[in-house]
């Protein structure tokens, strides 16, 4: 638990559900008393009447001083969903509940964007990127519960938000692509271990006049794989879909690369067609 001004805090989480079981007890017209005498029963959890009082006042949230989180469906928002489904990690600290977002990738301006669509989703200054010699990468990263906490929803919450507009679709499709795909010569291969995300996918895409070749079998789960010199076992089937190359040029004009090496190829891949 962390603290302050030496007084231990409970995680937010708990905080979030003693408060909700305050509001309940409320409603039954319990004294401030009753209340803390049912709680303490029903949670072994001891309360003093200036927490009641703050809750049921509106006076104090349970998340304290946690970053305000708006969910509304905007661009930035979609576009950190892509990434998340791809190359970000989500973690929580033991020690100090930091809920934290991560991005360790190799080309600087992924991380940059992915920065500074996190500042614009929660209103701050964007996070750093710093490079990190050990792993030869660019990371960035923060603490967000409320927004780790939507993140972590399934794929069908999240549809909504990635659907919204054109410009939503867009910015996911983006953000996907910058972690997962890969351009060789005139093909471009998108890949991931999950079918309901590919089918996802390849329905966006041709929501903006991308044609793709459907899901293909890679590689079977239990597989040996090579990632940056180590060998893990693959847990998941591994998918991939081709765009098909007769709409290289739509994908570049309604989705595109944020990363500048996967924007060259995608360039070089179309002049090749001239």
């Amino acid at each position: 638990m962390g603290s302050r001004k030496g007084v231990k805090l409970r995680p937010t989480i708990e905080r979030e559900k003693l408060r909700d079981l305050v509001l309940t007890l409320r409603k039954d017209a319990l004294s401030y008393n009753e209340i803390i005498r049912r709680v303490e029963a029903e949670t072994g959890a001891k309360l003093r009447k200036s927490h009641v009082s703050e809750w049921l006042n509106g006076k104090h949230r349970p998340f304290g001083y946690v970053r305000n989180f708006d969910p509304t469906p905007i661009p930035e928002l979609a576009y950190v969903i892509g990434v998340e489904l791809g190359d970000a990690s989500m973690s929580v600290g033991k020690k100090n509940y930091n809920y934290m977002i991560k991005l360790r990738v190799i080309d600087k301006e992924f991380a940059e964007e992915f920065s500074r669509c996190l500042s614009v989703i929660l209103r701050r200054s964007p996070p750093r990127v710093k490079w990190h010699e050990k792993t030869r990468s660019w990371h960035t990263q923060l603490s967000s519960l409320l927004l780790t906490n939507f993140l972590r929803q399934g794929l069908k919450v999240l549809v909504p938000t990635i659907s919204h507009c054109d410009d939503c679709k867009a910015a996911f499709l983006r953000g996907f692509f910058d972690s997962e795909a890969g351009m060789t010569g005139r093909v471009l291969r998108v890949s991931n271990g999950d079918r309901d995300l590919l089918v996802l996918v390849c329905n966006l895409l041709s929501s903006q006049s991308v044609e793709t070749t459907g899901i293909h079998l890679s590689k079977k789960a239990g597989n040996l794989v090579l990632i940056k010199g180590r060998f893990y076992r693959q847990n998941l089937d591994q998918m991939y879909v081709y765009v098909r190359s007769r709409s290289l040029n739509t994908f570049r004009e309604k989705v595109g690369f944020t990363i500048v090496r996967k924007k060259a190829a995608l360039d070089a891949a179309l002049r090749r067609e001239d």
